[in-house]
């Protein structure tokens, strides 16, 4: 195997075998990844470019990736979903406030009807029975 040095901090050499579209990664601190499926084309790039980073990591990476593979969700991704949701929560309801601080809905008249009444200035579109 020919191993081509890439000017690159991160990727120190790249091995390519033509025949299998086989293509072998060298990273700093010795982690070798192996990427099947690699047209030449992406070969020649990866070692003309000047940034072999950028061109691995949009170029090279996504093959990495399995279809139907997906990766499982940590703690902290549930936990910023959670967090954004009451959030949301938080603002929806506090543009339903009032400026007086009260909700629009009076939960005393809906308690003594059974009905939402109508707050000052509106007319109630259905009519009690």
């Amino acid at each position: 195997m020919n191993w081509v040095p890439l000017n690159s901090k991160r990727i120190r050499a790249v091995s390519y075998d033509p025949e299998t579209q086989v293509l072998h990664a060298k990273f700093a601190g010795g982690r070798a990844v192996r990427h099947a499926g690699v047209l030449p084309h992406i070969y020649d790039n990866l070692i003309e470019t000047s940034d072999p980073e950028f061109y691995y990591k949009y170029y090279l990476e996504p093959l990495r990736i399995q279809a139907g593979w997906r990766q499982k969700a940590s703690l902290s991704s549930h936990t910023v979903k959670l967090l954004i949701f009451f959030i949301g929560a938080l603002v929806i309801t506090a543009t339903a406030l009032e400026e007086n601080g009260e909700l629009p809905i009076h939960l005393s008249e809906i308690a003594k009807s059974g009905t939402i009444a109508p707050t000052s200035g509106e007319k109630s579109a259905v009519s009690p029975q």
